[in-house]
């Protein structure tokens, strides 16, 4: 949708609040079932970090199907948390999955050259013997540039999830729309994340100011990250529901 104001981004995290508000406790606890999700499988080397990435959009259809379901009055069931692994559901969303992953090692890959692996290996030895690290300038532009191009990428397929899952749009056509989506609303998005970035960084300098490096406060952290992402994603259906339109009560069978 094209000609949005600005402000738009605003409303987006104003409502996306309003959602969180509603019913706390159960997204609260969707969010630390797919972290702790996410870590066991990381336990199992790479084919358990392989598995978590190919899970996200399944993971985030979870909090979306959620957000959908307190737009619309009703109560969320624990069982919500299977949303995106459902027959008929759960392979169009692992592609899209695939397609994540894919693009991380391509990045990564791009950036390899450039990180200095000596440097790395001394600040991580630094930082195991609770020292400050010192990191050499090419690696630190390297990871930097990694990680921003990346989240950029998956902020411009934010919302193939939704398409793939409520909408039942193959992998790439769901990517395709959800990039125009995404540029078409490009004002109110970057108001809507920078506003998000710089409250979430505010509350989180206020804590580490109060109690410092108290055990107390990192888990205080810990949390108000939750909180953080659960906002940022109840905002991102609201979004999704003024661009894209309402998601369907209940999607046709896939094909």
């Amino acid at each position: 949708m094209k000609g949005l104001p600005a402000s738009t981004g605003l409303e987006w995290l104003k409502q996306g609040f309003e959602l969180f508000r509603k019913q706390p406790g159960i997204l609260m606890m969707l969010i630390f079932a797919n972290f702790m999700i996410s870590v066991l499988l990381a336990q199992l080397s790479i084919p358990g970090v392989i598995l978590a990435n190919l899970a996200i959009p399944s993971f985030t259809m979870a909090i979306q199907q959620a957000c959908r379901l307190i737009d619309d009055g009703q109560r969320v069931h624990p069982r919500v948390l299977l949303t995106g692994f459902q027959k008929g559901s759960i392979g169009p969303l692992f592609k899209l999955g695939m397609v994540y992953l894919g693009i991380a090692i391509v990045l990564m890959v791009v950036v390899v050259p450039f990180i200095n692996v000596e440097s790395l290996k001394t600040a991580i030895k630094m930082m195991e013997a609770k020292k400050e690290p010192v990191f050499d300038s090419s690696t630190v532009l390297a990871f930097f540039t990694y990680f921003v191009v990346l989240l950029l990428a998956m902020l411009a397929m934010v919302f193939a999830p939704g398409l793939t899952y409520w909408k039942r749009m193959p992998t790439f056509k769901a990517i395709f729309y959800s990039l125009f989506a995404v540029l078409g609303a490009k004002a109110p998005f970057a108001i809507m994340i920078v506003t998000w970035l710089g409250i979430t960084t505010l509350v989180h300098m206020l804590f580490a100011t109060i109690f410092g490096r108290a055990a107390i406060a990192q888990v205080f952290v810990m949390w108000l990250g939750f909180i953080s992402i659960l906002i940022f994603q109840c905002s991102l259906y609201v979004a999704y529901k003024q661009i894209l339109g309402a998601p369907e009560e209940d999607p046709a069978p896939p094909k």
